[in-house]
């Protein structure tokens, strides 16, 4: 916090001055090469602020997977270790992939696991905030941008442990005529104990055959059926735990699929929800690739962290397809660079792959700059979809192109929503490159498939439907059903044209039922996440609707959060409603609670009364020409205002008792006497201290001379020396050189878009500033860092959406309201 808290006053009170903008973009990177790939599983990391600490260790990890057809449950147990003589919080950054879900969590307080409630996300993060003062334990889970969570975790106890549970449940997707899941091993170098559990039930038609392991890093196994449940099971133990290779962080099981639809029901609140998990006649026929085809390439920092090399498979097979056309390359970052323009020949596309290959990954994502050119034919848009340096950057800032764009993501931290959403209102298709196999992606992006056109069934309503386009030849499709039995109908159109509609039966006479208060599993919070993702592809016109389901359906959205809290009295003293254990007790609390509010409220109510009437029984008062103005008449006014004293009579009765010999005693007060009695009192009481401090003109004007003249910031860490000896020509390069090594720092981004400037290269240091939009999703004391910085680079405009997102995450700060009004004002 020491080191944030520097950062930001440098950032507000840096006395650099900041020349106009007159560079170009950036000049090309020779022999620069982007890092590594990452892996299709990025673990929890646990993030502690204070970096001069021992790690927190992982003591151990129980993993448990519970697969029944398509649909699967995983939790992991974690317990960590502080080696630290300090009480500590940390922060458990994950990602998910896309179609998996936090179904809750939970956190051990006192010795026993407390599950967590939701609240609204504003809410529940000033709540934190105000507990963790108090020093009491609290549990906060957000999700950020995207499939993007934190967790925030406090304290974890000096030489102590703390235990977290979160449960993750997915939707299973099929490839090759197989139901894919991977069970997760991979979460820090070493783990003192590793357990795993699962238990696999393919479907009560599906073939007796076993699943087979694709993928696994965890060493020899022993997969055993069940006989009674036909239900596979796999239970291993590893002590001190740690995965070699980092491709091989999961154990990834192909289960063979049930061909047949299945109907899952689920009474809740009264009302009856399915979900039904339907094979359709899902066609696909080999497409035309146009020969003028743009390339939209994410270039933000966030970009070095996809998987290139797939995205460059996919692209040889796509160039090989087309044969000769023309490309049209937009990179994006904090701003869409000039198009460039290559030419392929008979599938080669040489140069094109040098540029992307030696492409430098640097600044912020604005997916909002770009504009479609009107000869392209088609899109392809390589990108994680975490637009985070735009005005507005919600579902509806993207472009709307007439062709169409194929949305393309192999990274972990991505916004499936909103990559989803902008291909398929043009009529393209969103790929997973994380999901897919490199011949299926391929298949995806240069073939035409059945798609979806509408959803309908009577004695149903509600209908949300998974995708458009059928996945493994599957669709999933939940609702709300109104008798016990219906008709749900498919329409579909085919690659050549074709209309064909399917008819799926619902008749599941007794549903199962849950407690309102009970953790959702399917299928009504299958469907309030499927309606949720509908509704986040508008992000900004149903906050509201979000807000409500979040709540209503225990989940972690955009607009709400899950918290647990120590005590039973902060629950009610904040209004959130506790887990089911506590209710009891909640309850008794909080009707105490409101009923001193509300004694509180009345004796209030009766005070202003009493003091109204007070005011009216003196200006009622009748004063006589001739009764002396005395303490006699005033005291006789305080008993006739029912023994009160109104403001103003201590005053006057004193002013009585000093005068009473005066004759101006004699004199009629006038109505307005207390007023300019008061005034009097205070004009009389501020004099002497003007009277008795005359200042010479010579004093003056020195005092009106004196100035506070601040130090410009001189950076001594280890990258500051280099970067300011470099050239101007090779400033740019050598920052590159030097950011893998300080990715996380806030610091070195702020010393080296200074430098840049102070050279009048204002878009690189633009550009470079930028990046702490990109370090840390939604962590407000970074983004205002940003804001302050653009303030003060005279970037006004860039800065209002930065402080509008501030806002956003935290209305209950004035601060937020402040920074926003004076970067309107500038």
């Amino acid at each position: 916090m020491n080191k944030i808290f520097s950062v930001f006053l440098f950032a507000l009170f840096s006395s650099a001055l900041i020349p106009k903008d007159t560079n170009a973009l950036s000049p090309p990177v020779p022999n620069w090469k982007p890092p590594a790939p990452n892996t299709i599983w990025r673990p929890p990391v646990l993030v502690v602020p204070n970096r001069n600490i021992t790690p927190i260790q992982l003591q151990t990890i129980r993993v448990s997977g519970d697969v029944n057809g398509r649909h699967a449950t995983t939790e992991i147990d974690m317990t960590f270790f502080n080696p630290n003589n300090r009480v500590l919080e940390g922060e458990l950054q994950f990602p998910l992939l896309d179609g998996q879900r936090v179904a809750s969590f939970a956190m051990d307080v006192n010795g026993a696991l407390r599950e967590a409630v939701p609240v609204e996300k504003a809410k529940g993060q000033a709540v934190f905030e105000g507990v963790i003062r108090t020093r009491i334990d609290p549990g906060l889970l957000e999700v950020t941008q995207g499939n993007n969570f934190k967790l925030r975790v406090y304290p974890i106890p000096a030489q102590g442990v703390k235990r977290v549970v979160i449960r993750i449940a997915e939707n299973l997707t099929d490839i090759s005529g197989e139901t894919i899941y991977r069970l997760p091993i991979g979460f820090a170098e070493r783990v003192g104990t590793l357990d795993i559990n699962v238990a696999i039930n393919a479907g009560a038609d599906a073939t007796d055959k076993a699943p087979a392991i694709r993928r696994n890093g965890f060493g020899p196994v022993n997969l055993s059926k069940d006989l009674l449940r036909s239900t596979y099971r796999l239970r291993e133990s590893r002590r001190d735990f740690s995965i070699s290779d980092s491709a091989n962080a999961t154990i990834e099981f192909a289960i063979p699929s049930s061909t047949a639809p299945t109907v899952q029901t689920q009474i809740f609140e009264g009302k009856t929800y399915f979900v039904v998990d339907a094979s359709i006649p899902s066609r696909e026929s080999v497409r035309d690739v146009s020969r003028n085809i743009g390339i939209i390439w994410d270039s933000s920092g966030s970009g070095r962290d996809r998987d290139h090399a797939r995205e460059f498979q996919l692209l040889d097979a796509y160039f090989k397809k087309m044969r000769d056309g023309e490309v049209r390359l937009v990179q994006i970052r904090n701003v869409a660079e000039p198009a460039q323009t290559f030419r392929i020949s008979n599938g080669d596309w040489k140069a094109l792959r040098d540029v992307l290959s030696s492409t430098a990954y640097d600044g912020a994502t604005n997916l909002n700059a770009f504009v479609p050119e009107s000869n392209v034919r088609e899109y392809l848009l390589f990108s994680d979809g975490l637009n985070n340096f735009s005005d507005g950057a919600d579902k509806n800032g993207f472009a709307k192109t007439r062709v169409p764009l194929y949305s393309i993501s192999a990274a972990n931290k991505i916004d499936a929503t909103f990559l989803k959403f902008i291909a398929e209102r043009s009529g393209g298709r969103f790929i997973d490159l994380t999901r897919e196999t490199s011949a299926s992606a391929a298949t995806a992006l240069l073939s035409a498939a059945t798609r979806v056109t509408q959803i309908e069934g009577a004695a149903t309503s509600q209908l949300v439907l998974s995708a458009t386009h059928a996945v493994g030849g599957r669709v999933q499709i939940a609702g709300i059903l109104n008798d016990a039995s219906a008709t749900l109908r498919i329409a579909l159109q085919h690659p050549d044209g074709k209309q064909e509609t399917v008819d799926i039966p619902i008749d599941v006479p007794n549903p199962r039922a849950t407690k309102d208060d009970d953790n959702l599993g399917t299928p009504a919070s299958m469907w309030a996440e499927l309606r949720i993702n509908e509704l986040d592809a508008e992000y900004q016109l149903n906050r509201a609707e979000i807000r409500r389901l979040g709540q209503r359906f225990r989940m972690v959205t955009r607009e709400t959060s899950l918290i647990i809290l120590d005590r039973i009295e902060d629950y009610a003293r904040f209004e959130i409603t506790p887990p089911a254990e506590l209710r009891a007790e909640y309850d008794r609390i909080f009707g105490s609670i409101q009923s001193q509010k509300r004694a509180e409220r009345d004796s209030h109510l009766e005070n202003i009364v009493r003091m109204f009437e007070q005011k009216v029984a003196w200006w009622n008062h009748s004063f006589p020409k001739n009764d002396r103005y005395n303490e006699t008449n005033i005291v006789r006014l305080d008993e006739s205002a029912r023994g009160g004293v109104f403001e103003g009579n201590s005053l006057r009765r004193e002013m009585a008792a000093q005068d009473r010999n005066s004759p101006s005693s004699l004199q009629p007060a006038p109505a307005t006497a207390p007023a300019i009695e008061i005034a009097a009192r205070q004009k009389s009481m501020m004099a002497p201290a003007v009277q008795n401090a005359p200042v010479s003109a010579e004093k003056g004007a020195m005092q009106s001379t004196r100035t506070i003249r601040l130090q410009k910031w001189e950076p001594n860490a280890p990258y500051a020396d280099r970067l300011k000896r470099a050239s101007s020509a090779d400033l740019y390069r050598t920052y590159l050189d030097e950011a893998p090594g300080y990715l996380a720092s806030t610091a070195f981004y702020l010393d080296a878009a200074e430098l840049f400037f102070e050279r009048g290269l204002n878009d690189l240091g633009i550009r470079v500033l930028s990046n702490l939009a990109e370090m840390d999703l939604e962590n407000r004391h970074i983004l205002r860092i940003l804001g302050y910085r653009l303030m003060q680079a005279n970037r006004a405009a860039l800065s209002i959406p930065v402080f509008k997102r501030v806002l956003e995450l935290s209305p209950e700060e004035p601060q937020s309201y402040r920074d926003l009004g004076l970067a309107y004002a500038a």
